[in-house]
């Protein structure tokens, strides 16, 4: 047996050392490149990188140039640093590239190899300010312009902010009197923890600020339970402005919505880091009845793309609550035709563990007829594929009902409170509702009352259909309390 140990170790030790090999571009046949070319990648890099605080308080900008091996699966590996910027700005770009994992492997000789690569990752410049204490320092002229130099300004804003460029403190705005800085309006900061879950079912907490009305203003982040940033976007006199990011829990981004006067586009990533898909969504007026999105494109997870210019097929596979089992999950599978960025012609969606199935016949983005299946359940028949729960009589008719029952607390209108209250619930299959929560609240008094006429609408509801079936929906409701 002594005499076969040293071949036996030698055959196991061959196949490792050819895997281990790794070749530079000019030695493959075909060298690794980025699935859909180097535009997504470079796009994907952009979208992703956050430049850190303290470099970004000095204006730096500049390359890194980061190395990594390409492994045959398309996943990158040994991500490094061959040209740097400075050490912060170095750790990032190892980052965002290490998340990128959607590569078309290098081939030599018919077979696919490891590569190394090399890639620039870029930093912006951009107007350096000072970051003094953990705190970001604006200043502005007597027109609330931004300005440069501190000896001719009229405000001073101070921005509390931790080396991750999140919120961590009330921001004041201070007003130059004779010599003294003079606070003039504050901002407070805002950190609700378990704010509300996701789709998963974790926790979800808020950090930003809010105003004297309790709305939001500048940059709100969601984190996951590990402190991890699964969202942010922008607010200016509590509306929301600029673009909205949403991210996986590995931090990759996977969808970002740009709004624009009468649209939004939505752009949308796989968790490799491959582009999946382009929509757009028509506000105020709908393309078509129940109809306002458009697909104009579309990639599976390897880069191919199946739409274009809304023209094509898509197959969509998501997780959902199994049919035969409201404990597990399974894979729901979805797929049919698009012309014109609308659904066309028959669409089939059907659950993995065969529990569920659909069909639908669609026109210009309306459905027209569907059938659906449950695991030990009748064929249900219907013409809408979903229906929103509604209050009789629609929107008007809710407000009507809100101005009627509403009684503004006495103690509220002394103290002059006054501002939104959202509050969210559930409507059941049988127009109740369950399941209130206060999402962001004014006063006591007044969150106490926004729920009061809330309930008292509980059994009024039509609920929501999805596909022939009464399904429970969550509901979100602003209720206004304003002083005359």
């Amino acid at each position: 047996m002594r005499n076969w140990l040293p071949f036996l170790l030698t055959l196991f030790y061959l196949p490792l050392l050819a895997q281990s090999t790794v070749y530079q571009g000019f030695e493959a046949d075909s060298a690794a490149e980025p699935r859909g070319g180097m535009l997504f990648l470079n796009s994907f890099i952009q979208i992703n990188l956050r430049k850190p605080i303290l470099a970004e308080a000095k204006g730096v900008g500049g390359l890194v140039v980061v190395s990594a091996i390409v492994e045959t699966d398309g996943h990158v590996s040994d991500v490094n640093v061959i040209k740097s910027l400075r050490p912060d700005c170095d750790r990032e770009a190892v980052r965002v590239f290490s998340l990128y994992n959607a590569w078309k492997p290098a081939q030599k000789d018919e077979k696919v190899i490891r590569q190394r690569v090399s890639i620039p990752v870029t930093f912006k410049p951009n107007a350096p300010f000072i970051y003094t204490g953990g705190a970001r320092i604006n200043f502005f002229d007597t027109e609330s312009k931004p300005i440069a130099d501190s000896t001719k300004a009229t405000y001073r804003q101070v921005t509390p902010l931790d080396t991750n460029g999140l919120p961590a403190g009330d921001i004041v705005l201070y007003k130059l009197k004779g010599t003294d800085w003079k606070e003039d309006v504050r901002l407070q900061f805002v950190r609700k923890i378990n704010a509300y879950r996701n789709s998963a079912g974790q926790s979800v907490h808020l950090i930003g600020h809010q105003n004297s009305d309790q709305e939001w203003e500048g940059q709100l982040v969601a984190l996951n339970e590990l402190g991890g940033r699964i969202h942010e976007e922008y607010y200016q006199n509590g509306k929301k402005i600029g673009p909205q990011l949403s991210y996986y829990e590995n931090g990759s981004i996977a969808e970002k919505t740009d709004d624009y006067d009468e649209k939004s586009v939505l752009t949308s990533w796989h968790p490799n880091g491959q582009i999946k898909q382009i929509r757009i969504i028509t506000k105020y007026k709908a393309l078509s009845p129940g109809s306002p999105e458009q697909v104009m494109a579309f990639w599976d997870k390897m880069g191919n793309q199946s739409i274009k210019d809304g023209n094509g097929r898509a197959i969509y596979q998501t997780k959902a609550i199994s049919h035969g089992d409201t404990a597990s999950k399974t894979q729901l599978v979805e797929q049919g035709l698009y012309k014109d960025g609308l659904k066309e012609g028959i669409w089939i969606g059907r659950y993995d563990d065969g529990s569920y199935f659909y069909e639908e016949q669609y026109d210009k983005g309306v459905c027209k007829n569907g059938k659906a299946k449950s695991v030990g359940g009748d064929t249900l028949r219907y013409l809408d594929a979903g229906r929103p729960p509604e209050f009789p009589g629609g929107m008007q008719a809710l407000g009507q009902f809100l101005s009627s029952n509403l009684r503004y607390p006495v103690e509220a209108q002394k103290a002059g409170v006054q501002g939104k209250v959202f509050v969210s619930f559930v409507v059941c299959t049988d127009g109740t509702l369950c399941d209130y929560e206060v999402l962001k609240g004014v006063h006591p008094t007044v969150d106490q009352e926004a729920l009061r006429v809330i309930k008292a609408m509980s059994g009024r509801w039509k609920p929501g259909v999805q596909r022939g079936e009464k399904v429970r929906v969550k509901y979100n409701l602003p209720i206004n309390f304003t002083l005359n």
